[in-house]
């Protein structure tokens, strides 16, 4: 996700980028609660917009399995 089109995006950027195993899931949430309040409002959304707000929620589906996994791993060795 390289251009910031739209607020809920940022919350999205910040879930991606996340490095900290332990922060990884409260951002994934964050990120999840912006898009669906904007789903929730989504009779004012463009034509671009709904294919992002799918888009990134795809991604953080698959972010969070994987996310789930990586924390599960480092729990483990800890």
């Amino acid at each position: 996700m390289r251009d910031l089109n739209y607020p809920w995006q940022e919350a999205v950027q910040e879930a991606i980028t996340e490095n900290n195993p332990t922060q990884m899931g409260r951002k994934i949430y964050l990120a999840e609660v912006a898009i669906f309040k904007r789903i929730d409002r989504y009779l004012a959304a463009d034509n671009g917009e709904d294919a992002a707000l799918f888009q990134a929620l795809t991604r953080l589906r698959n972010l969070s399995e994987i996310a789930g996994r990586v924390y599960k791993k480092w729990a483990s060795k800890q």
